[in-house]
């Protein structure tokens, strides 16, 4: 037998149709494959995890601490006492803050029937290895960014505007309900905050549709809608990553989940079911808060903290000291040769509070999109054409703002970064170095490990009358830390931009 022949699998030979024909044609099957190497066709972009530091922890205790002298320079007294007068004495305040360590990590499993199918062609332990691999490092981007183990704030009751037209809403009355997600739940599908719902009548007409909004909750990175006809029976209506929507028809049934680059990434599982619509619970809290998180980076821009230095649900416990502005969702605007809303919430607002620029401005592609064409859009912008070297047959279009100048900070440059698992709608001031004198912070932002990434695999198994049951090989990749910001006062949100 020719050593082509010998490659192909029993597999691939049962895979193949015979039929009867009278001759040889084509559809009798006498003709080779060409089976190439196997592709991979699944992005891992994780520039948040790339950024953060990862150090491991000197012994076991399940929390990170670290202790704070907190800015008290609105309290002290004044500084001029008179002769023959000691000085007043400078005002303290320690707090001690903590992170609890959570494991992460995700499994693979190969059996060894699919592993001896594989000879000559590929290596399916090898496979499942670098995709867990793969899946475990976007997962950790994901999680350092997004995860949150306290609930978020339960929304306000949203206001709605009717309109007479838009929509095919009747003379009827409509109930509408909000919750919110975490970045964790954006990604992951672990739940959303308490409900709120309010309604409204329409008096008359066929073509009516109305206009939600909510108050924005801070740590939130998008919004369920529900629709009800009775304010008991409720069906899942869309989501946003602004605190507002539109409804423009009466909905008996849950509505399909939303995509494309309104939402990307959104996931399709809920509460750990697959291709399943998100729930309104307006009795408690609906998954907001992930036990098995630990509080990522905007967690630590949300979250008040305790007398333990935890963090907790906002409005429970000492605010938080970054700087949070929402735009409800309106969209950015372009004046004086800047972006009005970052110049005025965002570098404005730093440097009034810790005297100093944030390093980079993170954002989904959907704002560093926007942000390009407000600049290179307007007539206020200066756009070089770059052409070839007779100025005429090649000309490269298009463009994009790499940096933004921090006027209030003395024209300091500060990049623009695209984050992949930061959902379009929100914008994060990101500070790394903080210009404190004795400031004795080596790493702004941490993840500290007990143990950081390692393989575990697990002996051979078998689970009888079961697809998949064995013989087989199983392992995880798993870490176990928690994420530690040293300075949440040094950074901003700019939240529910349009």
């Amino acid at each position: 037998m020719s050593a082509p022949l010998e490659n192909v699998t029993e597999e691939t030979l049962a895979a193949i149709s015979k039929a009867q024909t009278t001759g040889i044609l084509t559809n009798t099957g006498v003709y080779s494959y060409d089976l190439s190497g196997l592709v991979n066709l699944i992005p891992v972009v994780t520039p948040f995890r790339d950024i953060v530091s990862r150090v491991k922890s000197p012994d076991g205790n399940p929390y990170a601490v670290w202790r704070a002298i907190m800015d008290t320079t609105s309290a002290q007294p004044d500084p001029s006492m008179g002769f023959d007068f000691a000085a007043n004495e400078v005002v303290f305040s320690e707090q001690d803050f903590q992170a609890k360590y959570k494991p992460t990590g995700l499994a693979g499993l190969v059996t060894q029937d699919a592993f001896d199918l594989g000879i000559g062609y590929a290596d399916p332990f090898q496979v499942a290895t670098f995709q867990t691999l793969n899946q475990v490092l976007i997962g950790d981007d994901r999680k350092l960014l997004g995860g949150q183990s306290f609930a978020l704030a339960r929304p306000a009751a949203p206001t709605i505007a009717q309109s007479a037209s838009g929509g095919t809403i009747g003379a009827v009355q409509v109930y509408v309900g909000v919750a919110a997600r975490t970045g964790s739940g954006y990604y992951y599908g672990s739940g959303n905050s308490q409900g709120n719902s309010n309604s409204t009548t329409f008096g008359a007409g066929a073509t009516n549709s109305l206009t939600a909004t909510v108050g924005a909750v801070r740590g939130a990175v998008a919004y369920d809608w529900f629709q009800s006809a009775n304010g008991s029976t409720w069906f899942y209506y869309t989501t946003t990553t602004v605190n507002t929507v539109v409804m423009n028809k009466v909905i008996a049934s849950d509505q399909a989940l939303p995509t494309g680059t309104a939402v990307p990434d959104l996931t399709s599982s809920w509460k750990g079911a697959a291709n399943t619509k998100p729930t309104f619970n307006a009795a408690a809290d609906n998954g907001s808060a992930n036990a098995n998180d630990y509080d990522g980076f905007m967690a630590t821009l949300a979250g008040d903290y305790n007398g333990s230095g935890q963090w907790v649900t906002p409005g429970t416990g000492t605010a938080n000291p970054s700087t949070f502005k929402s735009l409800d969702g309106a969209a950015l605007t372009f004046a004086g040769g800047q972006v009005q809303e970052i110049e005025n919430y965002i570098f404005l607002a730093l440097w009034n509070q810790i005297k100093a620029s944030p390093t980079a401005l993170m954002m989904n592609a959907a704002q560093a999109q926007e942000i390009a064409n407000l600049v290179l859009s307007s007539s206020a912008s200066t756009t070089f054409l770059n052409t070839d070297s007779s100025g005429r047959i090649s000309v490269t279009a298009g463009g994009r703002v790499g940096e933004i100048v921090n006027a209030p900070a003395g024209g300091v440059t500060v990049p623009i970064e695209v984050h992949t698992s930061l959902p379009p709608g929100t914008i994060i001031a990101r500070t790394d170095r903080v210009p404190f004198p004795q400031a004795n912070i080596s790493n702004v932002l941490e993840y500290r490990n007990l143990r950081d990434c390692a393989q575990f695999d697990y002996g051979i198994s078998r689970i009888a009358g079961t697809a998949g049951g064995g013989p087989r090989r199983e392992f995880e990749i798993r870490s176990v830390g928690a994420f530690v910001n040293r300075a949440p006062v040094a950074m901003a949100t700019l939240s529910n931009v349009g």
